[in-house]
């Protein structure tokens, strides 16, 4: 099986070969999240200067909202419609649902974030950050990164 995943990660810095390092850094010091391939998608990825960004970085914000409804949807069907159910949340697939929507929510970055904000270690838009990409665009970058995992027979899955 191959998994291929694109992420979007705001980073500050001068220029895209500086915040690509960092990116790729990102990747490389990552105890949760691990690729056989990271690569910098540099068609895809804008300055804050340049007219595509905020197209580009609300698209990858939707993106991370439309995975939290489904995950919501899911787990409503599945029974747990108030805080209450839970308690009664089995250990499994609804569990995992549960999981993925508190790291979306908390800011730890795991293989279904599609938009990362690497420097305020958030899935959204601080206050912060929105005044930074306010007074300073130029140094704010959204590096697309298109990263890659084998999985199957022959093949294991890294763990740390």
């Amino acid at each position: 099986m191959i998994l291929l995943i694109e992420h979007n990660l705001l980073v500050s810095g001068p220029d895209m070969r500086t915040c690509s390092r960092h990116v790729l850094s990102f990747f490389d010091k990552s105890q949760l999240v691990h690729y056989d391939s990271v690569e910098i998608d540099p068609e895809h990825s804008a300055r804050g200067s340049d007219p595509r960004f905020e197209e580009l970085l609300n698209k990858a914000i939707n993106t991370n909202k439309e995975i939290l409804e489904e995950l919501l949807a899911k787990i409503k069907d599945e029974g747990c419609s108030e805080l209450d159910d839970i308690l009664n949340l089995p250990q499994g697939f609804q569990s995992k649902m549960l999981h993925t929507i508190s790291h979306l929510l908390d800011g730890f970055f795991g293989v279904d974030s599609r938009f990362f904000d690497i420097d305020e270690i958030s899935h959204w838009i601080t206050e912060n950050r929105q005044n930074e990409m306010n007074t300073n665009p130029e140094q704010c970058w959204l590096i697309r990164v298109k990263a890659k995992s084998v999985y199957g027979q022959g093949f294991e899955t890294k763990t740390r």
